[in-house]
């Protein structure tokens, strides 16, 4: 049954074994996809980006909940990270903010989000938006300056394949250096020069002709680009035998037709997917090389449809991409503001519902911006939201220009863009030779916890180091220890539990040998990229003055309200060490003070005796059983939180900083570790005070997971002082606004001293997994 097999012998492939070989892949390679919603596409170099995470699966874009972390970063041109940061998920959703630093210079950025898991795939199907920054302090950089425009024109045979004697409809698309499309006037040329097809495009430098190759002629394409240029370029491949394949809609259905040479018969088998869903599979044959079939359009899902055609061998020959643009595909958010008009400082309340197509009422998850409209801003109606991205963008390689284009306008105009558009993008995220070999994961999803990641290998020789037990903790009161044992590379995973924010690392090996590792701290963020093109930032002259406001206003704001902006949301954290409530507690100040550690563990510490061993004094815990006596293994010593293995610095240690002792006096099973028992010293400042680390550990700066920043919106209803300036062109932002089981909810804020239109921008899921999105304005004079 296996498609692997068949296709090794090239034997006749049963109907049956290519959906279960497909639903074995998509069963194994679990596809997530992440949709960022953030408040602007514009920024100035000091301001804070917010956004929310949407985590859902990718065939009904219901949230995943199965990462638990997300990375986001912010890249320049050379795909060099200009901002990072680990943003928890939780039921598929996760929310933060990015402070975008003053030393940033102006320009196209590209702001993207996967998870570990999601590293498996290609770079390509990682969440990417691009925004511009402008330092409005700095000159701009040299890459600000247009250049000589750089052309490139692709063809696109319909089906993937050009075949003599046999007609092809041909996509095409012409973009500059920025991936943006351009119009032009082109045609096919024979060896003769012979006019034998004209084209132009529709739209974005995208459109299709229609060609039938003759065998031993040679055809080329000749393209008069804006300019004056002209553009020379060879046609894609052709066969002298093979098959077509082509799809029309005629009304309701979908009629697929391919045509083979006469060297080509036989069976054909047709298998038409959406989103990992099996929609058709079917088998035909060819006869007198012609085979047509009709699907009818409400078979399939909304979104993208591939029809892939497989030889009797079982081989993937032709694919095409199709649209089935749903009128239902849309969660129906509206929000309405209570008064078109607002005074300065005046609240305003937004009443928002969500429904189905039907006008059914659905509960709904949504985030919403509300901002000044000047002209730095993209307009929504062309930019990536969670309804373009979830059903085209994250289905494609390669950029989209204005994809809210294709879900906008009359439907026969849509139908021929998307169409255009499928014909032009070819072989999507799906590829059919990852369903013919095992699929074998890099990166495991980070199931509760960030994994933290290094690489030891032995100082001497380079070599990793195998099976060698290390620890990672971090000093404090609430202990943050985790251990691991490196496997075949050196590898060592420690799987962090709610560890928030900037924080300085201890690493070392497990070990009383002398033996000495390096270790390398893999980071977590990807160090691959997707090929779609940045565009360069050109700020027209006329927004000097728009700049300039917007940048002192900026500027005031975060004097005067440093404190609030920087405000970050209390973690509620469990402050239970990992081995619960230890079985005896130690407050030294309760007992008579001895000079030494030793002293301290002897007069009233029971559970721990202390022996010597090669003339040095060593820990033991009792196990508290009789006639069992002290446990063989040792125990684990934290000083702070940190484990010490040395434990001679610890008697050395002045026992008038330590302010208490915890004692575990049972077998204690830990990661990879059994350790007979657990002392853990604290100190007064809880920072290891002075203590003196071994010399193989590994001092680091590490930042764990990002912590909430808290929106500032404030209230002048309730005390707020109307004496300082409150310039915010940013009203209001929330990543957690909700509709109830009837659909409905209300939000509530307050205009700021800034006058000028504003637009709120609202978008999200229903339970259903439906995106939805909804823009609004209003005015502040």
């Amino acid at each position: 049954m296996l498609l692997i097999s068949v296709l090794a012998m090239g034997q006749t492939t049963d109907l049956d074994s290519i959906p279960a070989s497909f639903d074995r892949y998509r069963t194994a390679q679990l596809q997530e996809k992440l949709f960022v919603h953030t408040d602007r596409t514009s920024y100035l170099a000091g301001e804070i980006a917010w956004f929310k995470i949407y985590d859902v699966d990718a065939s009904f874009h219901k949230p995943m909940g199965v990462s638990a972390v997300a990375y986001v970063e912010i890249l320049d041109r050379e795909n060099k990270a200009v901002v990072q940061a680990k943003v928890k998920l939780q039921d598929g959703k996760g929310k933060g903010s990015l402070y975008l630093p003053v030393s940033l210079s102006s320009g196209g950025y590209r702001l993207r989000a996967y998870t570990r898991w999601m590293k498996n795939f290609s770079p390509e199907f990682f969440f990417e938006e691009s925004i511009n920054i402008i330092n409005t302090l700095k000159e701009p950089d040299a890459i600000l300056v247009a250049k000589e425009l750089q052309y490139d024109v692709q063809f696109f045979p319909e089906g993937g394949n050009l075949v003599d004697g046999l007609t092809s409809k041909v996509g095409f698309r012409a973009t500059d250096h920025s991936g943006n499309g351009v119009n032009f006037n082109g045609v096919i040329l024979d060896e003769d020069n012979t006019v034998i097809a004209e084209f132009k495009p529709t739209k974005f430098g995208i459109g299709n002709f229609s060609f039938t190759p003759m065998k031993g002629v040679k055809y080329h394409a000749v393209l008069n680009l804006p300019a004056g240029r002209v553009l020379k370029e060879n046609l894609p491949e052709r066969f002298d035998q093979g098959v077509v394949m082509a799809l029309n809609e005629v009304q309701n259905q979908i009629k697929v037709t391919v045509k083979s040479t006469a060297g080509v018969a036989g069976s054909v088998y047709l298998f038409v997917h959406s989103r990992n869903r099996v929609e058709y599979a079917g088998k035909g044959t060819l006869i007198d090389g012609l085979f047509t079939l009709e699907i009818s359009k409400d078979r399939l899902k909304d979104g993208i449809s591939h029809f892939t055609l497989f030889d009797v061998q079982g081989r993937p020959v032709c694919e095409r991409l199709y649209f089935n643009d749903l009128p239902g595909n849309s969660l129906l958010v509206n929000a309405s503001p209570d008064q078109q008009e607002y005074g300065l400082r005046k609240p305003v309340v937004v009443d928002i519902s969500s429904a189905t197509a039907d006008l059914k009422p659905i509960a709904a998850d949504l985030s919403i911006s509300v901002y000044r409209a000047d002209s730095l801003q993209m307009d929504p109606a062309v930019s990536v939201d969670i309804v373009n991205y979830l059903l085209l963008g994250s289905e494609l390689a390669g950029t989209i220009e204005q994809p809210e284009y294709y879900f906008s306008g009359s439907v026969a105009d849509r139908a021929v863009a998307l169409d255009n558009l499928m014909l032009t993008h070819g072989w999507s995220r799906f590829k059919w030779d990852l369903v013919f070999k095992p699929f074998v994961p890099v990166y495991a999803p980070e199931l509760e916890y960030h994994v933290i990641t290094r690489k030891l290998v032995a100082a001497d020789t380079k070599a990793p180091a195998v099976g060698v037990d290390v620890d990672f903790a971090i000093a404090g009161s609430r202990v943050q220890f985790y251990n691991g044992q490196s496997d075949a590379n050196g590898m060592v995973n420690f799987y962090t539990k709610d560890l928030y924010g900037p924080h300085v690392a201890v690493l070392q090996t497990n070990s009383s040998s002398d033996s000495l590792y390096d270790f390398d701290l893999l980071s977590p963020f990807s160090d691959r990229f997707s090929s779609r093109s940045l565009p360069a930032l050109r700020l027209p002259s006329e927004l000097n003055h728009t700049l300039l406001v917007n940048s002192i206003n900026m500027q005031a704001l975060n004097m005067y309200h440093k404190k609030e902006l920087n405000q970050m949301t209390a973690l509620n954290l469990d402050s239970v060490s990992f081995f619960g409530k230890p079985g005896e507690y130690y407050l030294l100040d309760n007992y008579v003070r001895f000079p030494t550690i030793d002293e301290v563990l002897k007069e009233y510490v029971l559970a721990v005796g202390v022996r010597h061993r090669n003339g040095k004094p060593v820990m033991q815990v009792y196990s508290g059983v009789q006639n069992e006596g002290f446990f063989e293994e040792r125990p684990l010593v934290l000083f702070d939180g940190v484990p010490v293995v040395n434990t001679d610095k610890i008697f050395n240690y002045d026992p008038l900083k330590v302010r208490s002792i915890e004692v575990v006096a049972k077998k204690y099973f830990y990661g990879p570790a059994i350790y007979g028992g657990i002392i853990k010293f604290n100190t007064y400042k809880n920072n290891m005070d002075n203590l003196e680390l071994d010399p193989g550990s590994v001092v680091l700066d590490y930042e764990g997971l990002q912590l909430n920043r808290e929106f500032y919106s404030p209230k002048y209803d309730a005390g707020v002082s109307h004496r300082l300036p409150d310039f915010r062109s940013l009203l209001y932002w929330s990543p957690d606004v909700s509709t109830d089981i009837r659909g409905k909810g209300t939000l509530n804020f307050y205009t700021s001293d800034r006058p000028g239109v504003y637009m709120g921008v609202i978008e999200g899921l229903g339970l259903n997994g439906i995106p939805g999105k909804k823009v609004f304005k209003f005015e502040v004079k």
